[in-house]
C-alpha cells in the first residue's frame, strides 16, 4: 500500500473548515477553531506531518488547493 505524506501548518490556520469538509478522514475542527490533522505521526514548532492513502489523493489535493493560507502540502 502506498502513502502520501501531509504536513500542515497549524499555526497559520485561519479556521475556514475547507480541509475539514473536504477530507473529514484526515482533518477536524479543534477547540481553538483551527484544523487539526488526525492520525498526526510527528510534529515539530511549525508542521503537523501525517499520511493519507493514495485512493484519497484528489480530497487530499482538493484541501491543499482550497486552502487560503496554503498551509497544506501533499507529496
Amino acid at each position: 500500500m502506498r502513502f502520501l505524506k501531509i504536513a500542515h501548518k497549524k499555526p497559520e490556520c485561519i479556521g475556514c473548515m475547507l480541509c475539514a469538509e473536504v477530507a473529514p478522514n484526515y482533518w477536524e475542527m479543534d477547540e481553538d477553531g483551527e484544523a487539526q490533522l488526525l492520525r498526526v505521526t510527528r510534529e515539530d514548532k511549525a508542521f503537523q506531518y501525517g499520511e493519507g492513502f493514495e485512493e484519497d489523493r484528489d480530497l487530499l489535493k482538493e484541501a491543499e488547493a482550497g486552502c487560503p493560507m496554503d498551509t497544506i502540502k501533499i507529496g
